[in-house]
């Protein structure tokens, strides 16, 4: 099988065979915002925020500097993954005394990162 063939595999040669599904699928995706699915997209999108997202998911919560360790970075460069998983609602984070301590905002979360976790296990991807 040449390179063309290949492609073609992959390919309809028809435009519209299954109207009814296509016409439902679109009709199901008026007013759905999917904004908040990308943003999550972006918190898995950074192998330290995944690992983060692992420890917390593993454990209810963990300090900074014990997160900073788990990923092999600075407490600067943890704090400001961190930063940017609190402000898209996937952590929440509480000060006592000198330490800050980031859990998972709720249980929906750590099954949704745990499900992940498990699917990225199974799954084959080209990195």
């Amino acid at each position: 099988m040449n390179k063309i063939d290949k492609m073609d595999i992959d390919v309809c040669s028809v435009t519209v065979v299954h109207e009814e599904k296509v016409n439902y699928i679109i009709a199901e995706l008026q007013g759905k915002d999917f904004a908040s699915l990308s943003v999550l997209s972006k918190c898995l999108g950074e192998t330290s925020r995944v690992q983060i997202l692992y420890a917390l998911a593993t454990y209810k919560e963990m300090c900074v500097c014990d997160l900073a360790a788990i990923i092999d970075a600075s407490m600067a460069t943890t704090s400001h993954h961190l930063r940017f998983l609190k402000k898209n609602g996937v952590t929440t984070s509480y000060r006592e005394g000198k330490m800050v301590y980031y859990s998972l905002a709720n249980e929906e979360i750590v099954t949704f990162i745990r499900s992940v976790l498990r699917v990225g296990e199974d799954l084959q991807l080209i990195s």
